[in-house]
């Protein structure tokens, strides 16, 4: 088992915006899927610390996080604004030349190349003194055996922390937890193991596992093996940005999918030559179409195999787009790639 540091960003959308408004620090903050004026006809895509208090979370419809707390600040998501400052983020983070793997849009890991706790925290401290004094942003990291017990020991200490497990202790650290906080445990696992007097991580290490194999397959062998304290989990480098993209708001309202597709064949055109710029080639691609009343609708669609093809985004996005069009008149379009890896599978160390 490899060192890992593992990087959570603390309540990230709602932490930029509260760096981008600094009026909302300090206040309980919703960051919603809705324009501000249809606000309660969305959901909740993240909140702040303060609005937890009230028992707001993420995917509650906003009329519902309203009733708990009619006083919440509210703003639509920017997942543009978001999105550049994850990038920036994990730039940073691979100048540090280690192995990394990009987990999503706010988290991430890295391969400690000293097998050192003392300097694994040190580096940890560093990184999170950065972050704060370049973007104003917190974020909490986990160091442990693995980036599955990295995670899980990032998680422990949120927000805002810095926790190391040694080896020798994970398995005292794992005993008491509920099953679902091992990450890939859902509510319908959970349900599962339950049902069978399984609900701690302790009593996961003590069935057999035979049981687990009939019931999860490969995965009650996975687990059951972490549940005992081995994580052989590794690090699959990927790029270290999260998507590329473009919009542009069209010269006038329309619902002419001629038109629109002019603008998106511009924009693929435009995301592909950042590709290429980038060296990277990717699996998912994406639109989107902001309508004349503000609203947002994103359509996307993941293939089996990684390309580079602009004939492919051109293809997949006047598909994709067609399907949002016939709703009601489009104000702007955009069109993105994601699931990006570096030309090659691998990023370059040196």
């Amino acid at each position: 088992m490899k060192l890992m540091l593992y990087l959570d960003m603390d309540h990230f959308f709602a932490a930029c915006e509260e760096v981008r408004h600094p009026e909302f620090k300090g206040k309980p903050l919703v960051v919603g899927s809705a324009p501000k004026e249809s606000m309660m006809k969305g959901v909740v895509q993240t909140c702040n610390r303060e609005a937890r208090k009230f028992g707001v979370h993420s995917a509650m419809p906003t009329r519902d996080a309203y009733k708990l707390n009619p006083k919440l600040e509210y703003i639509q998501a920017d997942w543009d604004y978001y999105e550049n400052v994850s990038n920036r983020i994990m730039e940073f983070l691979s100048s540090y030349k280690l192995k990394m793997e990009v987990d999503s849009i706010d988290e991430a890991v890295m391969e400690i190349d000293v097998n050192d706790y003392k300097e694994a925290m040190k580096l940890g401290e560093e990184i999170k003194k950065n972050i704060k004094e370049k973007l104003g942003l917190p974020c909490t990291i986990g160091v442990s055996k693995g980036k599955i017990f990295a995670k899980m020991v990032c998680d422990a200490a949120k927000p805002d922390g810095l926790k190391a497990v040694e080896e020798e202790k994970i398995q005292e650290f794992l005993n008491d937890k509920p099953v679902e906080k091992i990450p890939g445990i859902g509510p319908k696992t959970r349900d599962k193991l339950n049902s069978i007097k399984i609900k701690t991580i302790e009593e996961l290490a003590k069935t057999d596992p035979m049981v687990l194999i009939d019931m999860l397959g490969s995965f009650g062998k996975e687990l059951f093996t972490l549940a005992n304290g081995k994580d052989n989990s590794v690090i699959v480098e990927n790029s270290n940005i999260v998507s590329i993209s473009r919009e542009r708001t069209l010269e006038r309202n329309t619902d002419k999918i001629d038109d629109i597709n002019k603008m998106i064949e511009k924009l693929a055109k435009e995301v592909i030559e950042d590709v290429k710029k980038r060296n990277v080639v990717f699996k998912t691609i994406g639109v989107k179409a902001r309508y004349f009343d503000f609203t947002d609708k994103i359509k996307s669609r993941t293939f089996s195999n990684y390309s580079g093809s602009e004939e492919l985004v051109l293809k997949t996005a006047s598909s994709l787009i067609k399907d949002l069009v016939n709703e009601k008149p489009v104000r702007k379009v955009g069109v993105r790639v994601s699931s990006l890896v570096n030309r090659g599978g691998q990023r370059s160390l040196s």
